[in-house]
């Protein structure tokens, strides 16, 4: 099934948890940031059910191993969120951005899918 929700309010709402640590007052740069891990987490899920291995589950944590302890714990969390909480939406983040307007940041991206997955009985032709 496809979801009918934009990957940009699910992203936001699977990156609760690491969004609602920033600071008050937090700079664009700072939330981009933010939004970059949730969207690594995200994606090193998605692409490994594509391909139906743990390898680039595997890899992020162990590139977060040379940093803070505490990224690796919040990473393995939103990497733990995405299986049981999202595990039915095997959409990608592709492209991303996060732009001001109005004193507040607006983010948005766009979804990629493994056609090979697509439910192809359903299709017009």
């Amino acid at each position: 099934m496809i979801p009918n929700t934009k990957i940009s309010n699910t992203i936001l709402e699977f990156g609760k948890s690491i969004i609602l640590q920033l600071p008050d007052g937090h700079s664009k740069e700072e939330f981009e940031a933010a939004i970059s891990i949730v969207i690594a987490a995200w994606n090193a899920v998605v692409i490994d059910v594509w391909n139906k291995t743990d390898e680039f589950e595997r890899e992020l944590i162990e590139r977060l191993g040379e940093g803070p302890k505490q990224a690796q714990i919040e990473v393995k969390r939103l990497v733990k969120r995405k299986k049981s909480k999202f595990s039915d939406d095997l959409r990608a983040v592709g492209n991303h951005w996060v732009r001001e307007q109005d004193g507040e940041y607006i983010f948005g991206c766009e979804a990629r899918g493994n056609v090979e997955d697509l439910p192809a009985k359903e299709t017009k032709h």
